[in-house]
């Protein structure tokens, strides 16, 4: 998988509300809604990361890549919600929902476990931005033949990042698991 799609995964799904219930021309405009909010918080909390990582067209490119990662994190967390909610349903209820009959408490799950999502990729994206960011202070020439692809080796700022928040995701992904 991509590095920079991966990075995205688990926030790529903020401001989508019910994706696994929408449809057709509404749900590809939710997804795109989705992702665009997603690389805003990115690029605001950390501009020059988000740039090195993304490149020239760094909002579009984000954009692009965050698509199918939206649709699958919004899935995702759908499924949370409903073994939460077969598991019991009246708990289920009261603690999501917020109306009179508690019947939103289901769109509630499905935003709440996104936006706690989107919470920990900004700060875990934030995170591999300061640890770079030492790296190169500490010694640039060395972390620029480290992390450096290119002739001139100045894509190592964007190559740090990707990397580090990618083994960030990875670790949950290990911890996560019931392998």
């Amino acid at each position: 998988m991509n590095v920079k799609k991966y990075m995205i995964v688990a926030a790529a799904c903020v401001g989508v509300l019910s994706m696994g219930v929408a449809t057709g021309s509404a749900a590809q405009s939710d997804t795109a809604k989705a992702a665009k909010a997603l690389c805003v918080e990115q690029k605001q909390a950390d501009k020059a990361a988000f740039e090195a990582v993304w490149g020239d067209h760094a909002l579009r490119d984000c954009k692009r890549a965050a698509r199918d990662e939206v649709t699958e994190a919004a899935k995702n967390s759908a499924q949370e919600c409903r073994a939460e909610q077969e598991a019991d349903s009246v708990a289920f209820q009261e603690t999501y929902g917020t109306n009179g009959n508690k019947k939103n408490a289901f769109g509630k799950c499905v935003s709440q476990k996104q936006d706690e999502a989107l919470d920990e990729e900004v700060t875990e994206f934030k995170n591999a931005a300061k640890e770079c960011r030492a790296e190169k202070d500490a010694d640039s020439v060395a972390f620029q033949e480290t992390y450096g692809t290119n002739g001139n080796k100045k894509n190592a700022f964007g190559k740090c990042v990707s990397s580090k928040a990618k083994a960030q995701n990875d670790d949950e992904y290990v911890e996560g698991s019931d392998a």
